[in-house]
């Protein structure tokens, strides 16, 4: 895309970047930015926004029970206070408090935000947890496990007969199991409507009570290598964070430039970091509105993904690289779309893994013929441990895969690891560490109290730093060859999928002391079944030779560009199936997670190195 095309203006404050370099080798940044005050804590915001814009939509979604009819339900920011206010007199007269946790198990909806801030208004620490674990799962392991740990008083689902399994293979005893519709069996059970009470003082005296050093939620890691580790995020973590990334905008402009106050439109889960705290708290401290997307980027869910997109013109949107090559798919081809997305948006996100330059491209290229402007397309980083965002770019860029720099209030220590530069901070977002797991809490952080990422990073051009941090791979998915060669796993997956033009959603990197880097790849649906003409399963389409075709012609001119032994691929092994979210192999932010897949398919890794290669396996010579 040529550089001679304006970016939309985006009202970014001057970068201030510190460096300094220190004799142990570790490089040191800041963001001599100051950080806009934040407020005490996660519900100061609610009462502001109630006062401030009473009348303003708050949330929004479809008709929960019938989302097919047309239009949204909304709540407003005083409509949305007093119905906190509300239920946190329910949660007090329940007996809240700091050792008594709220679990919830919803989908993001209205009612999962109104208890999730009631349940912090009353002092009980909240824990959110991806709904797969008690749908989808068969034995509940992981569902247990977080139960055991966080000890929750009181259960919150949407839907007590779609969460009836869950709450069996738990065991909830004799706790009190809140529900929005159909009440669920066997179990003490009570309605949202039943459980709100009208407020009195004791509310009014909860919120005084609030204080920044307290647990607002206990978010969960996804479990990568093992069981979900319970993050501690305290109010002055997450307040602070939001904070944090308006820091960098000048938010008068911003606003005038939107006419009026930010929209949203998102399906990120709540359960996750990046949902919860990166989009709707954010949208909370903005005084904006969020439209509540039931959507997603998976060929079942992606027709409402659309519907929504094509309804609800966002004036900022982020999300995960697959839900970013899905649109570029639909911009490509559908005009209405294009020209609603564009018309009021001001600065385009994604986070959760890294994202190939072709998608950025190809969403450029639409942008600047429905515009004739380029939209900036930018990523932010960070990690639940987090809250979760550190960094991002806060510049008009046309490259993918940097990470930005620092944000106003946090400070980076790249310390050499091996070959590498480590990613470590320190800040008042920073969690202080793992609940009831002191051993993983001293191992996550350094010497001088920086939490160590585990990325490697480097800066896009030493010589100028101010040109921001690229992503230089997962310090844990480096791995060697049979040959001590080291393999960057991260860096090869992204030019893997990159070269096969949409053919692959992902892949996951082999190798480990073998002679030659191999994968396993997981199909775009979408566009193989587009491709071929064939509305046909993943069994038949990672058969399908126009498929395999796409697949092998794009890894050989990825080869003839990579002809090291550190990056050449020799064979792939098309997968017959998706990842699986409740086995861990892929993560709520939408990425694979590398050790998972190769663990659980320890067979099809060994099929990769096992001569004579089946007829599944793909040669690239």
């Amino acid at each position: 895309m040529s550089s001679e095309i304006p970016f939309r203006e985006v009202p970014y404050l001057p970068q201030r970047l510190v460096v300094e370099h220190r004799d142990d080798g570790c490089i040191l940044l800041r963001n001599g930015q100051p950080k806009r005050r934040h407020p005490p804590h996660m519900l100061a915001p609610l009462v502001y926004w109630a006062s401030a814009r009473p009348d303003q939509v708050f949330l929004a979604q479809r008709d929960p029970d019938t989302p097919s009819k047309p239009g949204w339900a909304t709540i407003t920011y005083s409509e949305a206070l007093a119905r906190v206010r509300a239920l946190a007199q329910g949660f007090l007269d329940a007996g809240a408090g700091p050792d008594r946790p709220v679990m919830i198990l919803s989908r993001n909806a209205i009612e999962n935000a109104l208890v999730m801030y009631a349940a912090m208004w009353a002092g009980s620490p909240v824990v959110p947890v991806t709904p797969a674990y008690a749908t989808l799962s068969e034995d509940f392991a992981r569902l247990k496990h977080i139960d055991r740990l966080t000890t929750p008083a009181i259960i919150y689902v949407e839907d007590g007969e779609e969460y009836q399994r869950g709450l069996d293979g738990m065991g909830v005893g004799d706790r009190l199991v809140l529900y929005r519709k159909n009440r669920p069996e066997g179990v003490t059970s009570q309605s949202l409507d039943d459980f709100a009470s009208p407020p009195t003082s004791a509310v009014d005296l909860a919120y005084d009570r609030l204080a920044p050093d307290m647990v607002a939620k206990y978010m969960l890691t996804s479990g990568s290598t093992g069981e979900p580790k319970a993050v501690i995020n305290t109010h002055l973590n997450v307040a602070s964070m939001v904070k944090m990334i308006r820091s960098v905008w000048d938010v008068e402009r911003l606003e005038e430039i939107s006419q009026g106050p930010q929209v949203m439109i998102s399906f990120l889960p709540w359960s996750h970091t990046y949902g919860a705290h990166s989009i709707l708290h954010s949208m909370l401290d903005w005084g904006g509105t969020l439209y509540i997307d039931w959507g997603g980027p998976t060929p079942a869910r992606l027709p409402e993904m659309l519907r929504n997109l094509k309804e609800i013109a966002p004036t900022q949107h982020t999300t995960v690289p697959a839900a970013w090559a899905a649109i570029a798919t639909e911009l490509e081809q559908d005009r209405d779309l294009a020209k609603t997305f564009f018309s009021r948006i001001l600065v385009m996100a994604y986070g959760g893994a890294s994202m190939g330059q072709d998608i950025y491209e190809r969403i450029q290229k639409v942008a600047v013929e429905v515009t004739g402007e380029r939209i900036s397309l930018s990523a932010g980083y960070g990690a639940t441990e987090t809250s979760p965002t550190i960094s991002n770019v806060h510049w008009p860029s046309d490259t993918m895969g940097l990470i930005g720099l620092p944000l106003p209030g946090c400070e980076f220590k790249l310390a050499p690891v091996g070959e590498k530069m480590e990613c470590r901070v320190r800040g008042e977002g920073i969690t202080q560490g793992y609940f009831r797991d002191p051993e993983k809490t001293a191992d996550a952080f350094d010497e001088e109290g920086f939490y160590k990422l585990g990325d490697a990073v480097k800066f896009k051009d030493p010589e100028n730093p101010d040109k921001g941090l690229a992503f230089d791979g997962r310090i844990a998915e480096e791995f060697k060859l049979a040959s001590g060669t080291w393999v960057s796993a991260g860096t090869v997956r992204v030019k893997a999928v990159e070269a096969v033009n949409g053919a692959l959603s992902d892949v996951v990197v082999c190798g480990l002391n073998q002679d030659e880097i191999a994968l396993l790849g997981f199909l775009n649906e979408g566009w193989c079944r587009r491709k071929t003409g064939r509305n046909v399963g993943l069994a038949e389409l990672a058969e399908d030779e126009t498929v395999r075709g796409a697949v092998k012609d794009g890894l050989m001119a990825y080869n003839r560009a990579n002809p090291n032994s550190a990056k050449r691929i020799a064979r792939i092994l098309l997968e017959k199936d998706q990842p699986k979210p409740d086995a861990g192999e892929i993560t709520e932010k939408g990425y694979i997670n590398q050790g998972r897949v190769q663990a659980l398919r320890e067979g099809d890794v060994k099929r990769l190195y096992a001569k004579p290669y089946d007829a599944d396996i793909i040669e690239i010579k």
